[in-house]
């Protein structure tokens, strides 16, 4: 088995995207209809106050956030012209473009400010990482957005776009509750495509926006496609049903299919580090003791997982924040070489935590076809050690109300770093309460790790962080809170005349860009 080293991930990365396949440089041209496969419904449309992945699908392409990231991470203007920052790293004030919402109703620095503090703060896992830093969001004039920090915080821009704190319209928001407003199923947004229909279960249908602020979209329209059947996602694409297909829905086994197929671009890479892996539910009797956690890691072998249930796109987790970020790693706790695939010393620590005839309950997304395949290994596996393991798949929107109120015992969960282990996975093991979806379902809490999250996250200097990282790791290690499984490596297929794909960081961010080629 060959390990990829943490310290050359960048290097790894970059030649990942340099070998992608080269996009014909024909010239752009406006017009038709792009489709685009999803695995099961939104919960709504609102990224504002999710992470979910089918909503940040559709959401992001109707909203806009105050800056965007370009394909190579870097922070652009989208509702920003641009920005400046004080000397102290503390002040960000943030000068608007003239846009309208959908409606026709201006932007402003009210809906900004408006958006961040009484929508997002209180319910986006993602923007709450940062709102905890910053003293005050304020609006001297209908132009300007002033952020200030408590303390220097390296990745706060990056937390600025439309996936971590969309621009929401005030007039449509206030006086509501923004987790039931009937907006959240028919946005109002300022993004390049404006909403036009949802049949709940076949499709959602979005529109150019003739009146974006920003260079116009070239598509007429984009229809998401709601196809929950994993094999049916990969035949819709070749039998020309749908035009693009995100590797998160992609069965892994439909890979080198689907490569061969000269009526189909494919792509493997990596853009944004994520990590796959499975919440343990602290609070289940049996689970509420380290040793058993620390059991089931010895339990499961990871590299089958990967092979088998991600059809090799992935390497087996490397520690708790997974191989993306070497300043994060530790070699002293890389769970390939701590928890390496060992049934004998599983038996031992449940032995040892006098724990037997558990039964736990492996909640997952049915829509994730590698989820069920993992959880078939990981039932076969766990059984060898006297652990019943009762597979559980449930809609995407059951699943996240189950998981996130604690009615699970395991659940395979995937985040995106979002660019910095500070914006998307801490959230996997800060203190939350109950209830709070896409932030640490486990009931963990360990006080000294949420403050070390804190003073890392706050660091620009890598060699700073590094520090901090090394004891947060020392301790998940040994606590197990989580089973980190791998980190993702990603794919993509799409119909060979569509192009302008991955423009942005974001598979999913974009979308006004992509076009068709002429054949």
């Amino acid at each position: 088995m060959t390990w990829l080293n943490p310290k050359r991930v960048l290097i790894v990365l970059a030649a990942f995207l340099l070998a992608a396949p080269a996009i014909a440089q024909d010239t752009p041209v406006k017009g038709g209809t792009a489709i685009v496969v999803l695995g099961s419904d939104p919960e709504h449309l609102n990224p504002g106050i999710s992470t979910s992945y089918p909503v940040g699908a559709v959401g992001v392409n109707v909203f806009s956030g105050l800056v965007r990231l370009a394909a190579d991470g870097r922070p652009e203007g989208d509702l920003a012209a641009s920005w400046t920052v004080s000397s102290d790293n503390l002040v960000y004030t943030f000068t608007l473009r003239e846009a309208n919402f959908h409606d026709g109703t201006p932007v402003t620095s009210a809906d900004v400010v408006y958006s961040m503090i009484e929508v997002e703060a209180p319910n986006h896992g993602r923007f709450k990482t940062a709102y905890d830093k910053i003293a005050s969001i304020e609006a001297p004039d209908a132009a300007t957005v002033v952020i200030t920090l408590k303390e220097p915080f390296a990745p706060l821009l990056s937390l600025l776009t439309v996936f971590d704190a969309a621009v929401l319209p005030k007039h449509v928001y206030e006086n509501t509750d923004a987790l039931t407003n009937p907006a959240n199923n028919e946005p109002i947004g300022s993004g390049p495509f404006k909403f036009a229909n949802w049949v709940r279960g076949e499709r959602v249908e979005i529109v150019r926006n003739d009146d974006y602020f920003l260079e116009s979209a070239l598509l007429d329209k984009v229809i998401f496609r709601i196809v929950p059947q994993d094999v049916a996602r990969s035949t819709a694409l070749e039998v020309g049903e749908a035009d693009l297909l995100w590797g998160f829905y992609m069965p892994p086994a439909d890979l080198p299919r689907l490569e061969a197929d000269p009526n189909i671009n494919t792509w493997t890479g990596i853009t944004i580090p994520a990590l796959y892996f499975v919440f343990i539910n602290n609070n289940t009797p049996g689970l509420d003791d380290a040793r058993v956690r620390q059991a089931i890691m010895y339990a499961i072998d990871r590299d089958q997982i990967v092979e088998q249930a991600q059809g090799g796109l992935g390497q087996a987790g490397s520690g708790p924040f997974g191989a993306g970020f070497a300043y994060a790693y530790d070699e002293a706790t890389d769970y390939r070489t701590l928890y390496p695939y060992d049934p004998t010393k599983a038996k031992e620590l449940l032995a040892d935590a006098g724990v037997t005839d558990l039964k736990l309950r492996y909640v997952y997304d049915s829509a994730r076809g590698a989820f069920a395949a993992a959880g078939d290994i990981m039932r076969d596996q766990l059984r060898q050690v006297g652990i019943d393991l009762v597979l559980q798949p449930a809609e995407r929107a059951v699943m996240v109300d189950r998981v996130y109120k604690g009615d699970y015992d395991l659940s395979m969960q995937s985040f995106t770093s979002g660019g910095d282990p500070a914006i998307g996975y801490h959230r996997i093991y800060h203190s939350a309460e109950a209830g709070t979806p896409f932030v640490n379902a486990t009931g963990y809490a360990n006080p000294d790790v949420d403050a070390w999250l804190a003073e890392a996250g706050g660091l620009a200097d890598q060699d700073a962080r590094a520090t901090y990282y090394r004891q947060i790791d020392e301790v998940i290690a040994a606590d197990v809170p989580v089973m980190v499984m791998f980190d993702e490596l990603a794919s993509e297929a799409s119909s060979a005349g569509l192009r302008g794909m991955r423009t942005l960081l974001d598979q999913r961010d974009g979308l006004e860009f992509l076009w068709f080629a002429k054949p």
